[in-house]
């Protein structure tokens, strides 16, 4: 058995979906557009990285050991699919990237040290090997204060911040990219010269048009760093309209809502196969709106309105006033740089203090932990979990031991709804701006994304299109597989 040597003669095109909460990477084999596997053997990886103190310049991944654990792990594959019929079959290329993590976590264990990194900058810089995706938020979860923790750095990338978190995230994403890039092209052996990457119509943030060239400015110059050469973007819910184009075996007009992590995009667009050879898509664009509001935002207001009220919220102090609301939207807000600075600074905790006296009810010692561990992005992915499990549940049991020892609350799927009313409203909007601008009704409504998945999300959807078809796509693929598309379309020649 031969591993995946990365073969200079073999460049390639690939699309690249950097989300805000999941990254994946793909591209066209037999012609047809392939994701490829990233952390575990799935395609899709959390945008999210860990810099462990003390971790300085670990050994490279040895292929002579890769070589001999994947073979030893095919035979015993091999070797169970006989007696189990039901057991899972890993491919070579799922393979070689498990073990690949595995490898590299053993050999930044055997590099530590002593060390402790003061700035996230000092950390970027010494760390060759950044911890990334599911194991990054298990190594914060199961010890926050062994490192820099940095969740969905997209999210920042279009909001006003100073040149010196400018260069924090410009890093972080270079890295990230780095990552993903040299992995497909050891998996696949090939090596990518040239993507298409995903954007959202509006990035986070409230430079609008300033934003969105600071983040478009940040991805380009992060991507040509990491050995890109040719390097476009796509509007994601056009991604996704291509994704789905290749279903349609008739014109369409149709409308496309990607609920995704940090951003909801819409737009109208002409799609079928008079238009999908198309190279100049321009003018089949009806209309187009997009806004900072995805996931994140969901998670944000189920932890603030399903969560924090278990924290002190709406409390009432001896002095015959409750805590300021703004606390608890600032523990909850976890893609907000001054929000959490302000959270966690001194006086934050002076001010929890003081109220812990003014108060017999110990849910406000709670806040106080929450700050003083800083279990912020803990407790924000306890959420997230939460908004999972109701996608399938009417009622799910949130486990918070970390806060105090067997706490537990329920949470229903009609307080998620309520929650994030406001949040539907804003989408709605969204919709509309988009629907006014075409000037057309659409014949489909197109539904993909993440936050698609819940619901809560499916019903406010079919409620305000009862008598429109509405064709759900897959919720972390559509969009990257319409970027591969596009990328054939541009590269492929």
């Amino acid at each position: 058995m031969k591993l995946n040597s990365k073969n200079k003669e073999n460049k390639m095109f690939a699309g690249l979906d950097f989300g805000t909460s999941n990254c994946s990477i793909g591209i066209i084999e037999q012609n047809e557009p392939v994701l490829i596997p990233l952390e575990d053997g799935e395609t899709t990886i959390p945008s999210c990285v860990f810099l462990e103190h003390g971790v300085i310049k670990p050994e490279k991944v040895s292929e002579t050991d890769l070589l001999a654990r994947v073979k030893a792990e095919k035979a015993v594959q091999t070797k169970r699919a006989k007696s189990e019929t039901d057991a899972r079959v890993f491919t070579d290329a799922e393979l070689i990237n498990i073990f690949r993590k595995i490898i590299r976590a053993e050999n930044r264990e055997d590099a530590k040290t002593d060390q402790r990194m003061k700035t996230v900058m000092e950390a970027l810089e010494l760390s060759d090997d950044i911890i990334i995706g599911r194991e990054a938020e298990l190594a914060h979860i199961t010890n926050p204060e062994n490192g820099f923790y940095i969740k969905s750095p997209k999210s920042f990338l279009g909001a006003k911040i100073t040149k010196a978190q400018q260069a924090i995230f410009a890093s972080v994403i270079e890295k990230m990219l780095a990552f993903i890039k040299e992995e497909s092209e050891y998996i696949k052996g090939i090596e990518l010269e040239s993507v298409v990457i995903g954007r959202p119509v509006n990035f986070h943030g409230l430079q609008e048009k300033d934003g969105n060239s600071q983040a478009l400015s940040i991805l380009t110059s992060a991507a040509k760093k990491v050995g890109f050469r040719d390097i476009e973007f796509l509007m994601e819910p056009l991604a996704a309209a291509y994704d789905y184009e290749r279903q349609l075996s008739q014109d369409k007009v149709v409308l496309i809502i990607d609920l995704g992590g940090g951003t909801t995009d819409c737009s109208v667009v002409k799609l079928g196969p008079s238009y999908i050879n198309s190279d100049i898509r321009e003018s089949n664009i009806l209309g187009c709106s997009g806004k900072r509001i995805g996931g994140i935002d969901i998670d944000n207001k189920l932890a603030l309105m399903g969560i924090m009220p278990n924290f002190g919220k709406d409390i009432i102090l001896t002095n015959d006033l409750p805590i300021p609301p703004t606390l608890f939207r600032q523990a909850v807000c976890v893609n907000d740089v001054a929000a959490q600075r302000e959270f966690n600074s001194n006086r934050t905790g002076v001010e929890l203090q003081r109220y812990c006296f003014m108060s017999l009810d110990n849910r406000i010692e709670r806040l106080k932990k929450l700050r003083d561990d800083k279990l912020g992005l803990k407790l924000n992915k306890s959420s997230e979990l939460t908004k999972i499990a109701l996608s399938t549940n009417n009622l799910t049991e949130v486990n918070l031991d970390y806060i105090e020892s067997n706490l537990q609350i329920s949470v229903s799927r009609d307080q998620l709804g309520d929650a994030i009313s406001g949040e539907l409203k804003q989408i709605e909007s969204i919709v509309n701006e988009s629907l006014l601008q075409s000037g057309a009704k659409p014949d489909t409504i197109f539904v993909t994304g993440g936050t698609a998945i819940s619901p809560v999300i499916k019903q406010w959807i079919s409620a305000m299109f009862p008598d429109t078809e509405i064709v759900i796509g897959n919720h972390f693929g559509s969009v990257t597989t319409g970027l591969i598309t596009h990328a054939q379309r541009i590269f492929g020649n």
